[in-house]
Order: C-alpha cells, then sequence, then structure tokens
C-alpha cells in the first residue's frame, strides 16, 4: 500500500498520508474543498444537520466544542499500547503538587502550569486518568497473567489485531457531490484486510457493545474506512472488528466483529448523510431534527407504556372499590 507524507498543503488527491496531526484532520482547511469524516455523517444522520454545524469546523461562527473524556482517554491508550510516538510528546501528567502544595485547580501556580502545558500543545492528565489509562493499556503490575485485563493481554491484540500503519489519514472525494470524505481508523493492516478499531467504555458485556454499537453507529464509522480506502488504495477491508476496553478495573477487554448485514445498511445511511450535507452545503440551511416539517406532528405513546399505565389505573381502581 502507498503511503504520501503529507506537505501541510490542502489534499486534493486521493490517498493515505502519513504526517496529518489530529487538529489538521479536524480542520476546515485539510482538503482543497469541503471535507467531512465518519463522526459529521453519524451526527447529520443520527442527529441533525444543525448537531453537526454548530461544530463543524466549516462554520465561521462555530461553538468550540469541549474535547471529550472519553476521547482523550482513548488516545492515550493509544500512544502506549499501538506503538505511537513518545507519549510524553502528546501528554503530560498533572502533578499531585505544585511549589510544595497540595494541587488546587484554583490557585494562581496551577493555573498558570496548565497554560503553560496547553501553550506546549500537550494534555494535562489527571492521575486518576493515567492510571485508568495505564489499566487499558494492561501495563499495570497486578494485571501481569491475567487474560482480557488490558489491551496487552489480550490474544487477539497479542496476535497482531492493531498492528499497521497508525494513525494515517484516508481520503476520498465522493463522486456524486464533489464533497471529500476522510478517515481515520486507529489502525490500516499491512498484511491482512481486517479493520480493527480501538474503543473505550465502561461495561464490555456483549449486551452493553451492542447498544453501544446501536448509540454510536460504529457500523458506518467502519463503512467509511473501507469506501475511502477503496478509492484511495484501490481495496475494501474484508472484515470490521473492535477492541473495546473498559475504563475501570479489571480493564476487561471484548472484541467483536460487525455483521455484513450491518453494514450493507451502514452503506446505506453514510449514502444519505453525505448528501445531505452537500445539500446543506449549497443551500446554507442546516435544519434541526424536525427539517423541513412545517406543522406539528402527533406522536403517540409507545404500546409498552399504554400497556404499563393501564394495569396500574386497574390497580388504582381496585383500591379506590375496596376502600
Amino acid at each position: 500500500m502507498d503511503v504520501i507524507t503529507w506537505d501541510g498543503k490542502p489534499i486534493s488527491k486521493p490517498g493515505v498520508y502519513r504526517g496529518v496531526g489530529i487538529e489538521a484532520y479536524h480542520g476546515a482547511d485539510l482538503c482543497a474543498g469541503p471535507s467531512i469524516s465518519s463522526s459529521g455523517l453519524r451526527t447529520i444522520f443520527a442527529d441533525s444537520p444543525m448537531a453537526y454545524w454548530i461544530y463543524s469546523p466549516l462554520n465561521p461562527s462555530r461553538i468550540e466544542e469541549p474535547e471529550k473524556e472519553a476521547f482523550i482517554l482513548g488516545r492515550a491508550a493509544h500512544h502506549l499500547v499501538l506503538g505511537e510516538e513518545a507519549f510524553s510528546r502528546y501528554f503530560v501528567k498533572r502533578p499531585e503538587t505544585l511549589n510544595g502544595k497540595a494541587w488546587n485547580g484554583n490557585r494562581t501556580d496551577c493555573i498558570e502550569w496548565l497554560e503553560m502545558m496547553a501553550d506546549a500543545g500537550l494534555t494535562v492528565l489527571t492521575p486518576g486518568q493515567v492510571e485508568s489509562i495505564q489499566g487499558m493499556a494492561g501495563v499495570l503490575p497486578w494485571q501481569k497473567g491475567l487474560e482480557d485485563s488490558g489491551l496487552a493481554n489480550t490474544a487477539m491484540v497479542r496476535a497482531g489485531a492493531l498492528q499497521g500503519l497508525i494513525e494515517h489519514t484516508i481520503i476520498a472525494r465522493d463522486e456524486e457531490t464533489g464533497v471529500y470524505l476522510k478517515s481515520r481508523p486507529d489502525v490500516i493492516p499491512t498484511d491482512s484486510l481486517i479493520f480493527n478499531d480501538f474503543k473505550t467504555t465502561l461495561d464490555v458485556s456483549d449486551d452493553k457493545i451492542r447498544r453501544t454499537l446501536e448509540d454510536r453507529r460504529y457500523d458506518m464509522q467502519a463503512d467509511l474506512a473501507s469506501t475511502c480506502l477503496e478509492q484511495a488504495a484501490g481495496t475494501r477491508f474484508e472484515a470490521f472488528g473492535f477492541t473495546f476496553a473498559a475504563k475501570k478495573p479489571p480493564h476487561a477487554t471484548n472484541v467483536i466483529e460487525l455483521d455484513p448485514d450491518d453494514l450493507q445498511e451502514a452503506a446505506q445511511d453514510n449514502r444519505v448523510a453525505v448528501r445531505l450535507f452537500a445539500r446543506c452545503l449549497e443551500t446554507g440551511r442546516w435544519p434541526g431534527p424536525a427539517g423541513r416539517r412545517g406543522d406539528a406532528v402527533t406522536i403517540r405513546r409507545s404500546e409498552w407504556s399504554r400497556l404499563r399505565a393501564s394495569d396500574h389505573r386497574a390497580r388504582l381502581e381496585q383500591e379506590l372499590a375496596a376502600a
């Protein structure tokens, strides 16, 4: 697979690029025209174009979106486990004491220290976050010999499930609309075509992961990665997996594979989201969940809710009759 070193200029050629920083990836000027990633398409599809637009880098009046803790923890764990460059290049642990005193975020010297770290481009991690990151990575002393406790102890990870090109950027251009599509998998495998991404969560049970997949639409993320790779490198991923690690002890892990039928529907959902994104760019309108609907709509309670209320009402009526 050919890899292009990014020269810092807007990208107009589909391909797999190295050297694209995370801020540039999420910025407005990465490509020669408007671009969108999986998170944007999923927001447009599952929520609304408005929910995407208020935080979009393409919006000159956008609201600054705070970096989510889950994203910070996941990215930091990547650096420990997936072989990226030195952890200390991107992250720093917040000291428990500063200038001989216990840390207090309201104290002037602590505020100045945080500002200095921000100016240096470092993400500050609390001691508790560092402990969680190390646990998900599987490098804490008590995890030695515990199968499925942290990534380093997970059989599929040890076998190479998360090895390959780390956080490279895949760029494609949608033929129908002309908008640029971008994907940044944790790993682009170099010895197989099996997609595997790393996710953090609170519960790695099958049922919880199923609900997470439904809520976060990771199937749409996987399909977009494959669509971009096909245009950039002439091939698609053959299978799609996700490795989940729990944030809390014992930091259990679970590796799952997506269903092919779900991926076919995800492709259709991505197609609709791309078209909607292009139309919003063209019209300058970014509607909310109600879309173009002009009149109020009648929303009925679910049958479960109605039956529950009916049973409860019957019990109350019996009590009244017996009084």
